[in-house]
């Protein structure tokens, strides 16, 4: 009966099936793929915020989770992804059996960060939130019209200085290019037809940093321009911000 009253669970994830196929076999006469929705901005009244930044693999980047294994007496932790061995910094000596960080208890599969960024104590300004939309066209005029008035609600909860982006897919797959509104360019991808990553780049132009148009920042600091934080070089062509894109996306 919980499972009924929330679908998605504690971590905000609904996948399509609710078993794994155990081949390819079974996967190929699945009807409908195997894929999952995640809401990573998901409310949750039991979600734990934790003050300090979370350990990261060295190798892939994975943050430490309750799925890693753990030696207590080596004071080291394997990558459930890659598995690189990662060592504990000092400030983790005391973990133990007993005492064990919250980010390791089974329970929390989902936890938040509290995290002093660019910002916080410096004149660096913090990067600005992204919001990308993807919205599914594949519905009748009725449905489209309320994620229309969705997606403008929505505008109006972000904050001002957020960079919005927009991609719509149907038969076909488009990446709308909203940094000039006065030219409304948007790039169509085949639905029908598999494309590589390093094809999408090249012809969204972000192949290279060496593209027209690129702007090379510090990483980490976004262009600051009439005291409104902006997404920088060949990137801003597709990001523009919240308080900006209204119109544009209305038209």
């Amino acid at each position: 009966m919980a499972e009924m009253v929330d679908p998605d669970g504690p971590d905000g994830v609904r996948m399509t099936w609710n078993s794994w196929p155990r081949s390819k076999v079974e996967a190929s006469k699945c009807v409908v793929p195997i894929a999952c929705v995640y809401s990573p901005i998901r409310t949750s009244p039991d979600l734990l915020v934790l003050p300090y930044s979370p350990l990261r693999c060295k190798s892939c980047a994975c943050i430490l989770n309750p799925h890693c294994r753990v030696d207590f007496s080596g004071k080291f932790w394997i990558c459930p992804f890659c598995l690189q061995r990662n060592s504990f910094p000092p400030h983790y000596a005391m973990i133990s059996e007993t005492n064990v960080p919250a980010e390791l208890f089974p329970q929390y599969t989902t936890i938040e960060y509290a995290l002093s960024g660019p910002g916080v104590g410096s004149d660096i300004p913090a990067p600005p939130p992204v919001f990308l939309f993807v919205l599914d066209t594949c519905v009748i005029e009725e449905e489209l019209g309320f994620v229309k008035s969705a997606l403008r609600q929505a505008l109006g909860l972000i904050p001002e200085n957020a960079l919005v982006g927009l991609i719509t897919f149907g038969t076909q797959v488009h990446v709308h290019e909203l940094g000039f509104p006065d030219l409304f360019k948007t790039y169509i991808f085949r639905g029908t037809k598999e494309i590589s990553k390093e094809q999408i780049l090249d012809q969204l132009g972000l192949a290279g940093q060496r593209a027209a148009g690129y702007q090379k920042v510090p990483a980490g600091r976004p262009v600051v321009a009439n005291g409104m934080t902006t997404a920088s070089g060949i990137v801003g062509r597709f990001l523009l911000s919240a308080a900006d894109c209204e119109y544009t996306l209305n038209s």
